[in-house]
């Protein structure tokens, strides 16, 4: 259980907190614009102050924390910056901060928290679409399509005509795959940034002496039944319509719901080989190197997928025997 102080906390504390944790947020976003290269890993975070001003303070402070550093922010840098942090950290910030304030079990606190962000990222495309009139998808394909040719003449230096074709063909090809699952890859950021900032969150609330919900272990972690089952179907119908060239809506939604289900059985699997290792007392190093091996070669990968189909299901960790046994006690 959490041990967060529930006791009244002074209105002038909390609006101290809150301005610093604006200033933090300000911070961030003048890194995030001006230094590209930490940018790209301080976009990461950005929610963070946020989060932890609502742990603190509440709903109340969050928000006004947030408006605090989006008025500044618009007249630092600029407006269409400060729209985008609002709506995309902002809401982020504010809901997984308030769901921990509220004290929320792990699991309501994690979805809730993920549809906050799918609102966020949904709200980023708006504003990008109708407040600055531009395609931030098509912006950012039809620069990796430009890239290409200019790559592959790089590369035709020192690999030789024949090679520099293949390469930019695969090239292109990788491109039209992203294009093609790119809805999929936009689900999948709003869980994977609020376990980071959540994650972060404890860290830091640690060092203040507050201990605050953990995820349950990593061991007992189990997807539902359905994910395989997704998984299998939407090969199949992947499978399909490449071959009888297909390219409609079915293709579409058979490659996302395929990449979807690959990443969270790529999870699935990782768990699956830490309990095995856990069981086996086996050194925790080789776990890291599998999973750092995991993010570059997809061979790797693509065998985590198949482990994590396997774990799911067959249940030998018996995750889904302990829930079944955990609910019949209750």
């Amino acid at each position: 259980m959490a041990l967060i102080n529930r006791k009244r906390r002074g209105s002038t504390t909390a609006m101290v907190e809150g301005a610093i944790f604006a200033a933090i947020a300000i911070v961030f976003n003048l890194l995030f614009y001006y230094v590209p290269f930490i940018g790209i890993f301080i976009n990461l975070v950005m929610p963070l102050p946020v989060v932890i001003c609502g742990i603190r303070n509440g709903l109340r402070y969050s928000i006004l924390s947030t408006v605090v550093a989006t008025a500044i922010i618009a007249m630092v840098i600029n407006p269409i910056h400060a729209l985008f942090f609002l709506a995309v950290f902002g809401i982020m910030g504010v809901v997984l901060g308030e769901c921990v304030h509220r004290d929320l079990p792990a699991k309501k606190l994690f979805w809730y928290s993920t549809l906050g962000g799918l609102i966020s990222i949904g709200l980023n495309l708006v504003l990008a679409l109708y407040v600055m009139g531009i395609n931030p998808v098509e912006m950012m394909f039809s620069q990796l399509d430009a890239a290409v040719p200019q790559m592959t003449r790089s590369v035709g230096g020192f690999l030789g005509a024949d090679q520099a074709a293949t390469f930019g063909r695969q090239m292109a090809e990788n491109i039209q795959l992203m294009k093609l699952i790119l809805p999929g890859a936009m689900i999948l950021v709003a869980p994977c940034l609020v376990f980071l900032n959540y994650w972060l969150a404890r860290k830091v609330m640690a060092r203040a002496g507050v201990q605050l919900h953990g995820f349950p272990p990593a061991e007992r972690w189990g997807l539902p039944f359905g994910t395989a089952i997704l998984y299998i179907v939407s090969l199949i119908g992947l499978q399909y319509c490449t071959s009888s060239g297909i390219r409609n809506w079915l293709y579409t939604a058979s490659a996302n719901v395929w990449a979807i289900c690959s990443m969270l059985l790529v999870v699935q699997g990782l768990v699956g080989v830490y309990w095995w290792m856990k069981k086996n007392n086996k050194p925790m190093a080789w776990f890291r190197i599998i999973f750092i091996v995991a993010l570059f070669v997809p061979i790797c990968s693509l065998a985590l997928t198949y482990v994590g189909g396997y774990d799911i299901l067959f249940d030998p960790r018996g995750v889904r025997k302990h829930k079944n046994r955990s609910e019949q006690h209750e």
